[in-house]
């Protein structure tokens, strides 16, 4: 039990009232200041609370670009790109409407430096972009790099989408083209141009979610050139922790950017290859670099801690009240001693004579002398010597141990004190009148009349 016992960390100490019911000394001063410096501290902490909630404070990020010899990413349930012809105004013909189709785009994955089957894009469920004209799309596109051309995974694979001349075996059902001559009057009668979307993302600290942009490009296009754009995808890994107290992580993958370059070409240079011509073309695929991002919200504890930092600031002011309520405890028990022994002591003080400042100032020092705890050990030395050369020890030894008695009987008219109990071997039984006189006999108080010196000048 003993070891426990030192184990306790909750050990309080004795603290002895300066007056009654203060153990502390406290003044209106320090109540002000202290009221001041716990609304200015509780308001701080509110504030960063409500910030920290709201996601007002910025979580730390760090960047790293790596080089990836394989890097792959998928679309399922949202698309990377989409396209419309712009009807800039009314009566353009759309050239990507499934009846009477002028301009097929058709899609086809190059795995490995190898074109694969072509397939058709165009779909007869109808989604209508903001210029009123069929929106094109891929659903479920997958893009994968292997730049390291490691066998023992998956090989390259890119996408390629030609704008060509509508082609009648990869028509769906309820699908045509149309007529040759409608064709040469497209090219002849409009100006032809492609609105192009990318869908990146970013990564919104504020709301936590990821936010998708739509990069908007113009790609024009003619009869007799055409162009090859080349759409290099730039991949971003984010990492994010948004844990209260632990780590809570979460990964995604995603686009954040592309980039686009584009060169123009004879109208037959991919007749060869794919054997068809091809007004305009684009070649998506991924690459190698990319960028990993770490995302690390502020914890509970780093949100304590800069509270407590700057509310350690805010105490420093403790030190003014610290100081002024040291400096009037000493004032307190320097004029407790000075008013028990000298009976002129307001006087003196309230003088303006400067032979009674002199002297007030002389008493302070005095008092201040003797409220040093050496001082206050050698007269509790002294006490003792005086008892020892009127007692012998027996008698001091039964005073330190006499206890009393209390009886509910009159006061005695021949009690005379404890020496008297201790020459007499009475039995120590007191009322309880008694027990009070002998405990007031040294309590100090202002208000009982009491043998007091009256001080002229103390030089």
């Amino acid at each position: 039990m003993k070891y426990v016992k030192m184990a306790d960390i909750f050990g309080v100490q004795l603290k002895q009232e300066i007056h009654q019911n203060e153990k502390l000394q406290k003044s209106v001063f320090g109540g002000v200041l202290s009221i001041i410096v716990t609304s200015v501290s509780l308001g701080y902490f509110i504030y960063i609370m409500d910030q920290w909630r709201n996601s007002n404070i910025l979580p730390k990020s760090t960047n790293i670009i790596k080089a990836e010899n394989y890097s792959s990413i998928q679309f399922n349930n949202e698309n990377l790109f989409e396209f419309c012809y712009w009807k800039y105004q009314e009566g353009v013909i759309d050239p990507f409407r499934t009846i009477d189709n002028i301009l097929m785009p058709i899609g086809m994955y190059i795995i490995n430096g190898i074109p694969q089957e072509p397939f058709s894009m165009l779909s007869n469920i109808t989604t209508l972009s903001a210029y009123n004209s069929k929106l094109i799309f891929v659903e479920n596109l997958s893009i994968i790099q292997n730049s390291g051309f490691n066998p023992q995974l998956n090989q390259t694979k890119e996408l390629l989408i030609i704008i060509t001349k509508c082609k009648q075996y990869l028509l769906s059902e309820n699908q045509t083209c149309a007529s040759d001559i409608e064709i040469e009057n497209f090219f002849i009668q409009q100006t032809n141009m492609l609105s192009f979307w990318i869908n990146t993302k970013y990564f919104n600290s504020k709301s936590q979610i990821f936010d998708v942009v739509k990069k908007q490009y113009y790609i024009s296009f003619e009869k007799e050139r055409a162009q090859q754009i080349q759409i290099i995808l730039k991949q971003q890994k984010t990492r994010i922790d948004s844990g209260i107290l632990f780590g809570n992580y979460e990964e995604n993958d995603f686009v954040f950017d592309a980039q686009f370059l584009m060169t123009t070409l004879s109208i037959d240079f991919f007749k060869r290859m794919i054997n068809m011509d091809a007004y305009l073309t684009f070649t998506i695929r991924l690459d190698p670099f990319s960028y990993d991002t770490q995302v690390v919200y502020p914890k509970l504890g780093e949100i304590l801690a800069q509270v407590g930092s700057i509310v350690s600031m805010i105490m420093i002011v403790q030190y003014a009240a610290y100081f002024y309520n040291e400096y009037l405890l000493q004032n307190t028990l320097v004029e407790a001693v000075l008013k028990s022994l000298v009976l002129n002591y307001d006087s003196l003080k309230n003088s303006q004579e400067k032979s009674k400042k002199i002297t007030y100032n002389n008493i302070q020092k005095i008092a201040k002398q003797k409220l040093l705890f050496i001082n206050i050990i050698n007269e509790l030395s002294r006490i003792e010597l005086f008892l020892l050369s009127l007692y012998d020890s027996i008698q001091i030894s039964k005073i330190s141990q006499l206890k009393f008695q209390i009886a509910n009987e009159p006061k005695s008219e021949s009690f005379e004190g404890v020496f008297s109990m201790l020459s007499n071997k009475s039995l120590n039984i007191i009322n309880e009148e008694e027990f009070k006189d002998l405990f007031n006999a040294f309590i100090f108080n202002p208000l009982e009349a009491k043998k007091i010196m009256i001080l002229e000048n103390i030089q």
